[in-house]
């Protein structure tokens, strides 16, 4: 199982993916508000400065270069920021400040959960989304099973596409249950980390009976879960 990697290089890379498309005063904005964090446990400050990066650093696509796609995966494994947007990363970074110490993965996961169940939809998203590079993954295992029950598709696809979380830490239950619901709720299943990988004969039998019950219902699923039914 990967390890966490070292939330300094993650943030680092974060911002230096940044600084390249964000302008100037942006990224001096965000630099200020993680360097507060760090040195300044403020609960108040951190909310503020979440809620508004988006505005601050811009809702576009992370620009995330073939070069910083390699040191990204060699800091942890099957990570894919460039299935992030810009304000998402902004607010990884931020939150990442807030882990301190080693010995700070409760105080961390906490504050996670605490955000995570008063928050908006867009900024759930970029939560979970996190979970990919977060401290403490297993203090955060409850608030990554309750995105899979989600209904909001946005929120669902954070921890379950292009996210190396559940493949490491879902036990085989959760796992089953996310796949199934991408499958129901249209995400694309090949976008899920480790799906080949973690094949078992309980979700494919699930995934038979819903293949089933489309065609009788004449409706169609996408041929990626049939190949993925049929072991190809």
């Amino acid at each position: 199982m990967t390890a966490p990697p070292d939330p300094a290089a993650v943030i680092a890379l974060l911002l230096d993916a940044l600084s390249r498309q964000a302008a100037p005063a942006a990224v001096d904005w965000l630099r200020a508000e993680i360097d507060h964090q760090r040195g300044s446990d403020d609960a108040a400050r951190l909310a503020r400065a979440f809620g508004l990066a988006g505005r601050r650093i811009g809702r576009d696509d992370l620009v995330v270069s073939d070069e910083q796609g390699v040191a990204a995966r060699r800091l942890r494994a099957q990570w894919q920021p460039e299935g992030w947007s810009a304000d998402e990363a902004a607010r990884v970074a931020l939150l990442l400040a807030t882990h301190r110490h080693r010995g700070d993965d409760a105080a961390f996961a906490t504050r996670i959960n605490r955000l995570a169940a008063t928050t908006g939809v867009t900024e759930l998203a970029a939560v979970l989304k996190g979970f990919a590079v977060f401290p403490a993954p297993r203090a955060l295992y409850a608030r990554a099973r309750e995105g899979v029950r989600s209904a909001i598709t946005p929120v669902l696809a954070a921890i379950a596409c292009r996210n190396p979380y559940p493949f490491d830490y879902f036990d085989t239950a959760g796992w089953n249950q996310m796949v199934v619901k991408c499958v129901f709720g249209g995400i694309a299943v090949e976008t899920i980390v480790g799906l080949r990988e973690r094949r078992n004969p309980e979700v494919v039998q699930m995934l038979r009976d819903l293949v089933s019950e489309r065609h009788a219902a004449r409706r169609t699923l996408p041929d990626a879960v049939h190949a993925y039914v049929a072991g190809d």
